[in-house]
Formats: structure tokens, sequence, C-alpha cells
């Protein structure tokens, strides 16, 4: 399925929260910067990546939604070719996270910064490399 037709100069961001209104905030505080795609659970993202593929850069995505949890999102997406990166977003302290993990609540300057890290880290094929931190609490 061909991917819909966007501005390439804006990376593609996908949000991914359960919460009608945190999912408008974080798409709010992105939009000016980024082409912002939403799903209200992570069966939803599944679709959406389906549709999109690899135009999709990073994904934040909370830890705690009903259908498929973030963490169970971050696994389906580890086994894609070119994944995207993941920011999960929480107000849980969860050890289990498999990833980056930025607490709820955040100012809108904290979010921006760290798409824009994960962004930065990957290389030109779309995949993570290891190495540079993103200045986020790990898992």
């Amino acid at each position: 399925m061909a991917s819909p037709a966007i501005d390439s100069a804006r990376p593609v961001v996908l949000v991914v929260d359960d919460e009608p209104v945190a999912l408008a905030v974080l798409q709010r505080t992105l939009e000016p910067h980024y082409h912002v795609l939403t799903a209200s659970d992570g069966l939803e993202a599944l679709t959406i990546i389906g549709a999109w593929g690899p135009v999709i850069r990073v994904v934040v995505t909370d830890v705690r939604m009903p259908r498929l949890s973030g963490p169970a999102l971050a696994a389906h997406l580890a086994r894609l070719e070119r994944a995207p990166a993941i920011l999960f977003v929480s107000g849980f302290t969860d050890p289990d996270v498999p990833g980056d993990v930025l607490a709820k609540p955040f100012p809108p300057d904290a979010l921006l910064s760290a798409v824009s890290r994960l962004l930065e880290s990957q290389d030109p094929s779309g995949s993570r490399p290891e190495g540079p931190e993103t200045g986020l609490s790990p898992r």
C-alpha cells in the first residue's frame, strides 16, 4: 500500500494515547514542527503504520493502554525492517518499559527536544543506531 502524500520537509511522527485530552495536547505540541498522525491505542497504531510504512520516523506512545500497550506496540515495531524510533510517555514508573521514557507531566519543550534527539539519532536508513544518548530516562 502506498503512503499518503506528505510534506517531505517535515518528519512524520505517530502519537498514540488512549486519553483523548493527552492525545490532543501531544498533537498540538508537535504539529508546528512535524507531520503528526494520531492513534487511540496500539492496535490502531499498527493499522496506521501498515498504511504509512517507513515514512513514520518516530512513535510517541503512552505505556498503559487498553487492547495493545505501548511496550507491546514496540515489540511489533521491532520486527520491522525499518522500525521507527520510539518514545514512551507515562505518568507511571514502570521498569519494564523497553526504551526511553518521558515522565508525565512534562513541559512542551521536553517533548520537542526528545523527538528531535530521536530523529537526530537515526541513520539515513531510518533505523536507530546504538550509541548517542537521548537524555531521557533509560528503560
